[in-house]
This record gives structure tokens, C-alpha cells and sequence, in this order.
């Protein structure tokens, strides 16, 4: 048996309990099976989900509210501050299905906003940053919980709380940028510069940036910008953490079907 806040305040519980958790399967049959390993939170969810408002059809973030309420007894809520409290966040991704059936991030991750370009500003706390790692920005980066899902409906873009417990969780992330090569947080460095050099010549984009981008956030039109997790690193970042090769043809790196099973 867990403890719900051994699972939210300690990462070495919290790494335990999400590997205790049988994947590869319907979400809403490993919400049955958390909700077994911690009492503690069947508990959380039934006394609060009345509260648990997420219901809209064209809501983009209903998986990753659906992940942080059943699965780790957080509601929604706008606190900029790290989602658990030994510093991560929680975050849903998918991985789309190929031709080939291999699988590779479908899109980027978005981290956390840092500026307008109405205003460059309000980059100031990026701009300033002697590097990456001190940043701002950097904590929410740094470390997270990332739950990845399959999609395998090509003409979905948005899913209600019911078609997403459906939705097959292939895997459980537990991460922290500090533990993974060296070259991979050299090319996070390097993308961050490339950022920094865009703010101060007033042409933020996301081109050429290979793990770490900025991109816009929002509705249409927005000048909001957002660091985000590109499709590419994000694969990588499976890989690494669930010690699964990556294989690269050309351009394209992927995830072998093998694995997912």
C-alpha cells in the first residue's frame, strides 16, 4: 500500500508506486488498480469529484487533468508552482501510430509560459539567465511525470473525460534532466541559447531548435510563448527513461511496436 502524500511529496515513492502500476492498458483499468495500491486516494477522488470540473469537449489538457486527479489526487488548479511536491510536474503525452506501427511523439509538450512578444520584456527572466539551468524556468524543465498515452484516432483532436480513460496508458516517465547524458543536456543548453539570441534580436521562433523550443501558446493569434518539449526529444526521452532503444532512419527516429505490445 502507498500513501498518497508519500506519492506526491518523495520521488523514490513516487517512482515505486508508477512502477507497480500494470501499463499498457486501458487508463480507466490502471485508475482501478492505483486506486487499490492507495487507498488514500480512491478516497481523494470520490470525496472530490464533484469538484473535478473537466468535462468540455474541446478542452486540449482533459487527459493530463484526468491523469492528475485519478492517478495522483490533484485537481485542477492555476498554481505556477511544480504539481508534486519534490519538484515535478505532472504531464500526458501520446505516441501516434506510424505506417510502419512503430511509434513517435505525435506533438510537442508544452513546459511552462515565459513571455509575450507584444512585450520582449517580459523575457527578461530568460534573457538574463547566465544558462539554462539557471533559469527561472529551469525547475519546471528540470524535472517531471510524464504519462504516455497511444493514439491511434488520426482524426481526433480533442477528447472528453470518458474517451480518454479509454485511451491505452503505454507509459510512466519519471524524470529529471540531471540524470540523462551529457549530450542530450548540452543540445537543451544550446537550444536554450539559440532562444536567448532570438529575444534580444526581437525574432523569437521555434526554427532550429532541436529538443527545447519556444512556441506560441494559446488561442489563435496569441503572443504568448511557451517553452515546449519537441516531438523529437520527447521520443528520445521516452526512450532513455524506459531504457528503450531508438531507432533512427534518416530523419525519422521512432520507437519499435515490440515494446508496447
Amino acid at each position: 500500500m502507498f500513501s498518497l502524500s508519500d506519492i506526491q511529496n518523495d520521488k523514490n515513492t513516487c517512482l515505486s508506486y508508477t512502477k507497480h502500476l500494470t501499463l499498457r492498458k486501458p487508463l480507466n483499468e490502471v485508475i482501478i488498480e492505483a486506486h487499490t495500491l492507495c487507498p488514500e486516494l480512491r478516497e481523494f477522488v470520490s470525496t472530490n469529484l464533484h469538484k473535478f470540473n473537466s468535462t468540455k469537449k474541446r478542452d486540449k489538457g482533459n487527459l493530463g487533468k484526468v491523469v492528475e486527479f485519478y492517478l495522483f489526487g490533484q485537481l485542477p488548479n492555476s498554481d505556477s508552482n511544480p504539481d508534486l511536491g519534490w519538484g515535478a510536474d505532472i504531464k500526458a503525452t501520446h505516441l501516434q501510430v506510424l505506417k510502419s506501427g512503430h511509434y513517435n511523439a505525435k506533438e510537442r509538450l508544452t513546459i511552462t509560459n515565459c513571455g509575450k512578444t507584444e512585450d520582449y520584456s517580459t523575457f527578461e527572466d530568460v534573457s538574463s539567465a547566465l544558462s539554462l539551468k539557471t533559469c527561472k524556468y529551469y525547475p519546471k524543465i528540470q524535472k517531471g511525470v510524464l504519462c504516455v498515452f497511444e493514439h491511434c484516432n488520426k482524426n481526433e483532436k480533442y477528447s472528453d473525460p470518458e474517451e480518454n480513460l479509454q485511451k491505452r496508458l503505454l507509459d510512466i516517465c519519471v524524470y529529471d534532466i540531471e540524470t540523462f547524458p551529457e549530450d542530450i543536456q548540452n543540445q537543451l543548453q544550446y537550444d536554450f541559447t539559440d532562444i536567448q539570441t532570438k529575444i534580444l534580436n526581437q525574432t523569437v521562433s521555434q526554427k532550429g531548435q532541436q529538443f527545447l523550443h519556444i512556441h506560441p501558446h494559446g488561442s489563435k493569434n496569441s503572443t504568448t510563448r511557451a517553452f515546449g518539449f519537441t516531438n523529437k526529444f520527447l521520443t528520445t526521452l521516452i526512450g532513455y527513461c524506459s531504457q528503450i532503444p531508438i531507432t533512427t532512419r534518416g530523419r525519422s527516429s521512432y520507437i519499435e511496436n515490440k515494446y508496447y505490445m
